[in-house]
């Protein structure tokens, strides 16, 4: 993997390096300036060794989610990287029909098929001219194309494997077609009757060395004996998803599919072999260009671009896992954030001992830096090995999946990855212990000394009498200073921030100016914009230093949501719009705070306040002139979501103890217990708060991903998804089927219920892919160049048209039922309908490619959008106009673009192959129709499917990749159950008098057990039933919004049984958790309780 956001991990490591040095430099100052104050810091580690287990878990696991990212992204990289070099082996670049971007298209499985072959006497001489070009090592001729094959000894058949034909003049640079112990084979050793049989063909068909095996081309059997197994090579059949494969000559293979004088395309083969012939990728395809400018062919680096994929892929898998990933992240800054704060309530009345006898507040920080830097730098590289195992193990769960797409993926991680990681938690964790530090130093020498809560600053609140006492007592609601020297002074250290921050803006203009010019350069770059990042952030500190001097902090949110709020209005953006109003409630609250109002009143009000609005604004009910946003908003809403509903439990818990304590009425014993597992958790609200929102924010992740993921497949639950059809059957182009019910009569079909089964036998054309392409056109001119991506492009039939169920989400204007959009198609030759994939989605993600611009997500109406669709290979386009758009439950089976059958036939006058849709009589079995169907044409190589069968398939595979995600997401609960861990272990030492007062007064061992186990469940269950119950709340608020109703969401469905084992797993580990601190407590004697200090 090579880069990361759009940013070189090269730089990226450089750059994290630098600020990992600023980090540890900043310890090897506190160690060389006062030894004594580190050594105080670092001997607090051992002194309670279970505890800093646990600290250094909590420390730990946002390291394990970047490391675990990281590695996922090494290992698709190396998989799909390693996979191009074994395939293509000495194949660089290639020469074939120009078809505009053909990056990737020849060794995809959907390309088995030339778009327009070259004719031989013209490849010849390219190859000869072609050979004499710098940094080229050789070029050969090739021929492929599908056909099925059967081995009759073994009694195994393959419908679709790749028939390749060499040119045997040409292959010595060429050393690819090698048995599998590594003999390198001749093709013209070859007799007439005999081939080359790659692994994989052997594999499926169990052929061995001298088997006969049956080639079927036009429906005529061709046997050939096998002379060899040879490795899978892109000589030898092996592509993307279709790796099985045989090889002969190129005369034998021209013979035999009847295309004499024609091959599909030449590889050439540059110097340095597999892997460095690579390096000259750029300079051999300019050249080649060169030679073949004015003529209708194209070269292309094959394996570059391959390789490209694989990079793109990878960076886009990390990502997203990182992404994925940030709850778990938050959830792990607030850990640690929660961790050093309870140690510094631990350790509060020794602080404020050492800042009495003259320690600076300055010592008090480096202690605790020098603590938690101790702990940081064990727990990363604890994390970045733990890291390393769950991508292991996660990586096997993708072997299995990825293997349906002929991808081996193989378990890798680089050096550069792990630094990174390691590099990452690091700094990140320096940041938050740095804050935690600066927080903690500000203690209340007197209240720390005698070990009681720091007293409230006193804020005189002025008189309101009289215009001029409003007038100070507005001032004093938005602004602090109380003298001209305090507000001279936080001016001018707001605007040294911002003169700081222009100081930044310059390194950033310099970096980007130099990036990319050269190595040195971007190195160069890469430094000034770790300057810049370092300079931006210390002049964000120190200007928003000066402006908490100057407002207070309801004033100053206030202050900041009306640009906010202004900007989102102004760009539609609901990122910056969201953020603003929720500083417009927040700075409400906090002012209502200011002004004496009961801190529970302020903080319900504004929380249930800023949850409705979350919630409505989710589900597009408010607020609708602003955007939905992308995946920044679940991220968002979330987090805030989470943090109101945490106020409103921790300063509303209180009110659960009347209906738990009427619940112990039925078990009076453990109503003293249930009272003081209470009691204490709502005496410490921060912590209580911290501990639930850390487990909230992973479990409202997990419950809306799986009901989520559970609602959109509910959508291919019906059968109306598959269009009015049961089974498809897709020809093979080596041998077209016209008539599918008259090639099954002549194969003596016997399928259930006969022939007369298949009530109707409808056809839809398919273009080849690499020629079809699409694009945009709008009022573009004639002259204008327009932006052609690929696109899969069919031919609707009349049959077709006149006979699909195929539904409807949005219509053209003046077409009111689905009925009408296929009568428009029928009688207007240039309309076209298409799939809801091809709509632009708010979130960016989706597949990629061609995006229909005119027509929005949910849109039931819309103007005709004009598209221009090209067949490349010819290069023959026409203007299409675009009338409707599929539900999204047709589109996961019909995804494309559906052209008029006049407009097809113009463009694509020969279509690569045809899909037979088959409906059956009712009661009749799908799938062992297409079993029959398929056996029958086994001759023909048609593949025939029950559409049910793919659509259950599809889902398994998406269900899958979901349990895999999850898994990941899943790591973050352990941030939660770290916690409850940690609060359970501090709570026994700082409960040490009152356990022994509680014994003393009559409560048992076991009433001092159950008390500490149900505080534990109390404040885990909360975590668990507010994060639930919010993602099912936001679900169900876009789920049966407009816009989801639209694509097909029916109903609200709730996976009960994902989201019960999710949260029973988080809660009953959060009791696992507390059963040691517990009994450690029960177990306390009295009088050495009583005795504590």
């Amino acid at each position: 993997m090579n880069d990361l956001f759009g940013l070189s991990m090269n730089y990226i490591m450089i750059g994290l390096l630098i600020v990992l040095g600023v980090a540890l430099s900043t310890i090897g100052w506190v160690l060389a300036r006062n030894r004594v104050l580190f050594f105080i810091g670092v001997r607090n580690i051992p002194r309670r060794r279970a505890q800093t287990v646990l600290i250094i878990v909590g420390l730990m696991l946002s390291t394990v989610i970047i490391s675990t990212a990281f590695s996922i992204g090494d290992t698709v990289n190396y998989s799909i990287t390693n996979q191009a070099y074994s395939r293509l082996a000495h194949i660089d670049e290639t020469v074939q029909a120009a078809t505009g971007d053909n990056s990737g298209d020849l060794f995809s499985s959907s390309s088995a098929v030339s778009a327009k072959p070259i004719p031989q006497g013209q490849a010849d001489q390219f190859v000869d001219a072609f050979k004499a070009v710098d940094g080229v090592d050789g070029a050969v001729t090739v021929i492929r194309a599908p056909v099925p094959a059967s081995n009759p000894r073994a009694g195994q058949t393959e419908p679709f494997a790749i028939l390749v034909g060499v040119d045997g003049r040409n292959m010595a640079a060429f050393p690819d077609i090698e048995s599998t112990d590594g003999t390198v084979l001749s093709i013209d050793s070859l007799a007439r009757d005999e081939i080359y049989a790659n692994s994989a063909a052997a594999d499926k068909l169990d052929i061995v060395k001298d088997d006969k095996i049956t080639i079927f081309v036009g429906g005529q059997p061709n046997i050939f004996t096998v002379k060899e197994i040879v490795k899978d090579r892109a000589l030898t059949g092996a592509a993307a998803g279709i790796m099985k494969g045989f090889t002969l000559s190129l005369a034998r293979a021209q013979e035999l599919l009847k295309r004499p004088g024609e091959v599909d395309f030449i590889a050439i083969s540059n110097n340095g072999g597999v892997r460095d012939g690579i390096d000259g990728s750029v300079a051999v395809e300019k050249a080649l260009n060169a030679k073949l400018q004015g003529t209708t062919w194209r070269a292309q680096a094959a394996k570059q671009d391959l390789v490209d994929q694989a990079n793109e892929a990878s960076s886009f898998l990390t990502t997203f896992f990182v992404v994925l990933g940030l709850f778990s992240i938050a959830a792990g800054m607030m850990l640690i954030f929660l961790i050093f704060v309870m140690l510094a309530a631990e350790r509060r009345v020794e602080m404020g001992m050492m800042r009495a006898v003259g320690t600076k507040r300055l010592h008090l920080t480096e202690v605790f830096l020098s603590e938690g830097m101790a702990y940081n730098i064990m727990a990363a590289a604890v994390g970045c090995g733990l890291g390393v195992a769950v991508s292991l193990g996660m990586v096997r769960v993708m072997a299995i999946l990825f293997s349906e797409f002929g991808l081996s993926i193989v378990f890798n991680v680089s050096a550069r990855s792990l630094i990174v990681s390691y590099s990452l938690g690091v700094v990140l964790t320096f940041l938050t212990v740095t804050f935690s530090a600066w927080r903690i130093s500000n203690l209340n020498i007197v209240a720390a000394v005698r070990d009681m809560s720091e007293p409230a600053p006193r804020q005189e609140r002025p008189s309101v009498r009289g215009l001029g006492g409003a007038v100070r007592y507005a001032v004093w609601l938005l602004f602090k200073p109380t003298s001209w020297r305090t507000w001279w002074t936080s001016m001018l250290v707001c605007i040294g921030g911002v003169l700081l921050l222009a100081v930044s803006g310059v390194f950033f203009v310099a970096g980007v100016s130099i990036y990319g010019t050269s190595s040195a350069a971007s190195v160069g770059s890469v430094l000034l914009f770790i300057a810049g990042v370092l300079t931006s952030a210390t002049a964000l500190v120190i200007a928003l230093t000066g402006f908490f001097r100057i407002f207070q902090m309801g004033g100053l949110l206030l202050l900041l949501s009306a640009p906010l709020v202004l900007l989102g209005l102004w760009t539609g953006q609901a990122f910056p719009f969201g953020v603003g109003v929720s500083f417009v409630i927040a700075g409400f609250a906090l002012t209502a705070n200011q002004v004496g109002v009961q801190q529970r009143l302020v903080a319900t009000t504004a929380g249930v306040v800023m949850l409705l609005m979350w919630l409505l604004f989710a589900g597009g009910r408010i607020f609708t002139n602003v955007g939905t946003g992308g995946i920044e908003m679940f991220f968002l809403s979330g987090v805030t979501m989470i943090l109101s509903s945490t106020f409103v439990l921790v300063y509303n818990a209180d009110l659960l103890l009347g209906g738990l304590t009427l619940l112990g009425g039925v078990f009076s014993g453990l109503v003293p217990s249930i009272r003081t597992a209470i009691a204490y958790p709502m005496a410490n609200k921060f912590r209580t708060g911290m501990t639930i929102a850390m487990i909230s924010l992973v479990m409202f992740a997990l419950v809306m991903m799986s009901t989520m993921n559970a609602n959109f497949n509910r959508i291919f639950l019906g059968d109306d998804a598959l269009g009015g059809y049961q089974v498809v059957v897709t020809e093979n182009p080596s041998n077209p089927i016209g008539d599918l019910k008259a090639a099954l009569a002549a194969a003596n079909y016997d399928g259930p219920g006969g022939l007369g089964a298949l009530t109707l036998v409808d056809d839809v054309r398919v273009a080849n892919p690499q020629a079809a392409r699409v694009s945009n056109a709008g009022d573009a001119s004639p002259s204008e160049k327009l932006d052609y991506q690929h696109y899969p492009t069919y031919g609707l039939t009349s049959s077709f048209i006149k006979n699909n169920g195929v539904t409807f989400t949005s219509r053209a204007e003046g077409l009111a039922t689905d009925a009408d959009v296929w009568a428009y198609v029928a009688q207007h030759p240039d309309a076209a309908v298409i799939d809801a994939f091809a709509l632009p989605s708010d979130d960016g993600f989706g597949p990629p490619g061609f995006k229909l611009d005119g027509v929005e997500q949910g849109d039931p109406a819309f103007k005709p959008v004009q598209v221009s669709v090209l067949n490349a290979a010819d290069n023959v386009s026409r203007q299409m106009e675009i009338v409707g758009v599929f539900t999204t439950k047709a589109s996961g089976v019909y995804q494309g673009l559906y052209l008029a059958p006049a407009a097809f036939d113009d463009v694509f006058r020969k279509p690569e192959s045809t899909f037979h849709l088959v409906r059956l009589e009712d009661g009749a079995d799908s799938k062992k129709t297409a079993r029959a169907i398929e056996k029958a044409l086994l001759n023909q190589g048609a593949q025939a499917d029950s559409l049910r069968q793919l659509v259950d398939d599809f889902q398994a595979a998406n269900q899958g990749f979901l349990y895999l995600i999850q898994g990941f997401m899943g790591i973050g609960l352990f941030v939660g159950i770290a916690a409850v861990g940690v609060i359970a272990f501090r709570t026994v030492v700082e409960r040490r008098q009152q356990i022994g007062m509680l014994r003393a007064i009559g409560y048992t061992r076991n009433a001092i057990a159950i008390s500490f186990v149900m505080e534990s469940s109390f404040v885990a269950l909360l975590g668990v039933l507010s994060g639930i119950g919010l993602a099912l709340l936001l679900a169900y608020q876009l789920l049966t919004s407009d816009d989801l109703g639209r694509q097909g969401i029916e109903g609200f469905f709730v996976p009960w049984l994902q989201i019960a084992a999710i949260g029973g797993f988080a809660f009953f580990a959060s009791l696992l958790m507390t059963l040691i601190p517990s009994r450690q407590a029960s177990s306390i004697p009295i009088a050495e309780a009583l005795r504590y200090e």
